[in-house]
């Protein structure tokens, strides 16, 4: 009986591990789908399973410093009920972000787990590879319904995953190109998802993505001198890829033209009265929100602690107002998560967030991770234009792939 309690007892934490790691994995391939409550389910399960495992086996804990941010960072969003201009706003927004707090817990409860990361970052990799497919064939099928190629670009294309916004998409598919192309063993399988995905972000169009993505990889194959080890048939391979690259890049290339010729920063910035019928470009309306963030704080003076989470909405949609813009525009975010966690949580949540990305790119850096730097650089990136952290699938994929990270680079 002694020699069989241990067998039994590894058997068990086997098969817990393997159910963390098959929830894991489901955390980030439900994000594409339809709505949240699938994804949330996940969630939660997993939470729970982590509190099971805690009250049964009482596993160590140990808190780790990016853990213990995002822990803090939530905290702090239920400290803004205290100065919130509106507390059911406040209350609202704590529902919505218990990620910040659940799925850290659970990591940290899982931090002596054995379940394999590279598995996982694999599995959600090959994941967005069928999502795209998908996409594809429901796009060709409507091109040849409604006489119109606009179904197989951006929004049109990603929005056959449930109306899914074809940014958070084209984040997606760009850390899956980045797994493929930063994995250690490759295959003609892997080059091959990296190329299919390689196009499909170039449809979803995507400017900011696609040109780090590019910039990026380019910077990675100069520097571990892949370009020199390059064979023949590759060549011809990176031709055809090209053909169909230029052949795709036609609404991409059209989008980076209408920026340069519509957008006129000097006019967002002086015009008092823009009317209903004023041509906004993406750049140009996250100028005027810039400029109306400014403004917001010059207003309220409230730099140090913001207005409260998800209590910033309001002043911005009276900026709106007062610059008569179309109306359509009004509860637009500020597409900026540094100004949009500057306007709710003040400088104290903007460090936070800062300290967090600050220490994945440090560990990344350290240990020569570019998987995990690409990631985060992404991460940063997107950031610049999208209120990405504010918005379930993007806070839930930046939360669980950080902490994954964390663990990895913590038992190299």
């Amino acid at each position: 009986m002694a020699a069989i309690y241990p067998f039994l007892m590894n058997a068990y934490k086997k098969s817990i591990s393997n159910i963390d790691e098959l929830l894991v994995t489901l955390i980030l391939i439900t994000l594409p789908l339809g709505g949240y409550a699938i994804n949330s389910i996940v969630v939660i399960l997993f939470f729970l399973l982590s509190v099971y495992r805690y009250f049964t086996s009482k596993p160590s804990i140990v808190f780790s410093k990016l853990p213990f941010l995002f822990i803090a960072f939530y905290v702090l969003c239920i400290l803004s009920l205290l100065w919130t201009d509106s507390i059911k706003n406040t209350f609202d927004g704590l529902i919505r972000f218990l990620s910040y707090l659940v799925l850290p817990l659970a990591f940290v409860i899982n931090a002596e787990n054995t379940f394999s990361i590279d598995k996982i970052f694999e599995r959600f990799s090959k994941s967005m590879v069928l999502f795209a497919l998908y996409c594809l064939i429901i796009g060709f099928i409507k091109v040849l319904k409604y006489d119109d190629i606009n179904f197989l670009f951006y929004h049109e294309l990603s929005g056959n995953l449930s109306q899914l916004n074809a940014i958070y998409l084209s984040v997606f598919i760009s850390l899956a190109i980045g797994f493929f192309l930063f994995k250690s063993k490759k295959s003609k399988a892997t080059l091959f998802y990296a190329i299919f995905l390689g196009v499909f972000l170039v449809l979803l169009s995507s400017k900011i993505i696609i040109s780090m993505t590019f910039v990026f990889i380019i910077w990675y194959f100069l520097k571990n001198n892949i370009l020199k080890k390059v064979k023949p048939i590759h060549f011809i391979t990176v031709i055809l890829m090209s053909f169909i690259f230029m052949i795709s890049s036609i609404n991409l290339v059209n989008r980076f033209k209408t920026e340069y010729e519509k957008t006129k920063i000097n006019e967002v910035l002086e015009t008092k009265d823009f009317g209903h019928v004023y041509l906004w470009t993406g750049v140009g309306l996250r100028v005027f929100q810039t400029k109306a963030f400014l403004e917001i704080l010059t207003e309220k003076k409230r730099i140090f602690l913001g207005s409260g989470l998800h209590n910033s909405q309001e002043d911005l949609n009276n900026k709106y107002k007062e610059y008569n813009l179309y109306p359509g525009f009004l509860n637009y975010n500020f597409h900026n998560q540094y100004l949009q966690v500057l306007a709710e949580l003040g400088l104290i949540g903007f460090s936070l967030l800062v300290l967090i990305l600050y220490l994945v790119l440090y560990k990344s850096i350290i240990e020569k991770d570019y998987f995990a730097l690409f990631f985060i650089i992404l991460i940063g990136t997107v950031c610049i234009t999208e209120s990405f952290l504010w918005r379930q699938r993007g806070m839930i994929f930046f939360i669980t792939i950080t902490l994954l990270i964390n663990q990895k680079l913590k038992k190299i």
